[in-house]
């Protein structure tokens, strides 16, 4: 059974990536076999996608792709002056461009010490291909290897050492965006087709939509997919398209569906004409989705000569619905599905970084603690012996004078409440078991257990639980801050923990 020592490995490709990249291939299992489940499990987001197809399919409208890239002029064809606002929320698109990549006597110098049979013309060409894009950039080590006979390692090692020039090009930014809503690319397709197909034109997307938000949160996600459609016709109404919609809300389970005109429209519907439509979910009406009659303006800057009504809902919103879930992105991403772990859980998965490993180590750490507690309101200078045999003397000490040997939070107990860790003068809500002055011990004696060596341990200020010595499963903190709660410790400690070889 593989498991591999992460930290290893990522300090070996610090090094040399090629040499990292060629030895841990022997680390990956080899002949095994995997019995894999009967069925697996469906994403519910992806439910709801196909569930929404198939309402919208029965209903008659015809699925399409729309555009995903769009050049920021389109937001401001659609909104007008409300365009300038809506920019902030969108994604726009960054390229790397191309570097001019000159073969020195010292390049090849280089390039030849790691393949010697190179060819400066035969590598020259293909950099200049590169440059004028006839070679695509994923395609360039292939290249190396095939045109240059190199080995994959050889190929490797010259782009990592003799091409600084590649890692060092940064993105150019450019007018292209990243859709932050779906009627941002209806208008390119409905212009298309508006007189190659019979109307009423009824369309939908189920696709994702990118937002720029200040923050990921339990309600909101930067990435986060829509259910659009549109109806294209010169009889097409609003009062036609609510009806549409009531119908779709049905095929979904919600009997009781009502409408709000919007205060505010959005500059690319009609004025008056953009709607708010609310289901009534468990006794409460609740807002899902936005619909409305597009602007003449919007449509006739894409030369668009027909009614058009548009109606959307955010799939993980509904999903979120249906599913009772409390987080958008436990239900979007499985790095958020993580188990929810109770105030128990957490306090027992608190554990040192370091720790002791033999009897006598144990034994100092806690002639550490109990030294430091007798002691912990001395004024310096002053120092303890807390530990003292034939091979090492250990002292706590402070040495600044008319300071207090331990700071004020060195006894401070490590609790957790709430699904938050926290620290207190004495043990409250699920206590750990743990105080500061426990952990520091423990990983000064674990320092001191084994070492001939004169030693100093020190502990300052405390603001995270590695200051401390402690750490919690990565699980255990993505769960703690992806219920934005709290991993509160922080305080004055100053320790200093001094060890000395026996005389």
């Amino acid at each position: 059974m593989a498991t591999f020592n992460v930290d290893e490995i990522k300090d070996q490709a610090k090094k040399s990536f090629s040499d990292a990249w060629a030895a841990t291939a022997k680390l990956i299992p080899q002949g095994t076999e995997i019995v894999l489940p009967e069925r697996g499990k469906a994403h519910p987001v992806r439910e709801m996608v196909q569930k929404s197809r198939e309402i919208l399919l029965n209903l008659g409208f015809d699925e399409v792709e729309n555009y995903t890239i769009l050049p920021d002029s389109d937001v401001m064809k659609q909104y007008g002056p409300e365009g300038l606002v809506i920019l902030d929320r969108v994604f726009f698109l960054a390229e790397l461009p191309r570097p001019d990549i000159g073969l020195s006597d010292k390049k090849m110098s280089q390039v030849r010490k790691i393949a010697e049979a190179v060819e400066a013309e035969t590598l020259q060409s293909i950099l200049r291909s590169y440059k004028r894009g006839e070679i695509e950039a994923d395609d360039l080590l292939e290249v190396f290897i095939a045109r240059l006979k190199i080995s994959d390692y050889q190929a490797t090692e010259l782009l990592d050492r003799v091409f600084p020039e590649l890692k060092e090009i940064h993105p150019i930014p450019s007018n292209k965006t990243l859709r932050s809503h779906m009627t941002a690319t209806w208008f390119h397709t409905l212009a298309a087709l508006q007189d190659k197909s019979q109307l009423p034109l009824a369309l939908f997307s189920v696709g994702p939509r990118y937002r720029n938000e200040q923050r990921e949160d339990a309600h909101h996600l930067r990435v986060h997919h829509s259910a659009s459609m549109v109806i294209m016709d010169p009889e097409m109404s609003l009062e036609a398209g609510r009806k549409i919609t009531e119908e779709i809300f049905h095929q979904y389970g919600f009997s009781e569906v009502r409408f709000e005109t919007k205060i505010a429209t959005s500059k690319y519907y009609a004025p008056g004409l953009e709607q708010e439509l609310f289901i009534k979910f468990k006794g409460e009406w609740l807002e899902i989705a936005d619909i409305g009659m597009y602007s003449p303006i919007a449509l006739a800057n894409f030369n668009i000569k027909y009614p058009v009504f548009n109606a959307g809902l955010g799939i993980e919103r509904m999903a979120m619905l249906l599913s009772e879930a409390d987080d958008v992105r436990k239900l979007a991403y499985p790095q958020f599905s993580v188990v929810d772990y109770s105030d128990e859980e957490i306090a027992e998965s608190l554990t040192c970084m370091e720790s002791p490993q033999t009897e006598k180590g144990k034994k100092i750490a806690q002639a550490i603690e109990r030294t430091a507690r007798k002691h912990k309101d001395e004024i310096a200078p002053c120092e303890f012996v807390a530990w003292k045999d034939r091979a090492i003397e250990v002292k706590v000490v402070e040495e600044e004078a008319g300071k207090k040997l331990i700071g004020p939070a060195g006894f401070n107990e490590i609790c957790v409440a709430d699904g938050a860790i926290y620290s207190d003068v004495t043990p409250s809500g699920t206590y750990t078991g743990m105080n500061y002055m426990k952990a520091i011990a423990a990983g000064a004696a674990a320092a001191i257990e084994n070492s001939q060596e004169e030693l100093t341990f020190q502990a300052k200020m405390i603001r995270h639980l590695s200051d401390l010595n402690l750490q919690i499963p990565e699980g255990v903190r993505q769960h703690i801050e992806g219920q934005q709660k709290k991993i509160g410790v922080g305080g004055a400690v100053f320790i200093t923990i001094k060890a000395q070889p026996g005389k």
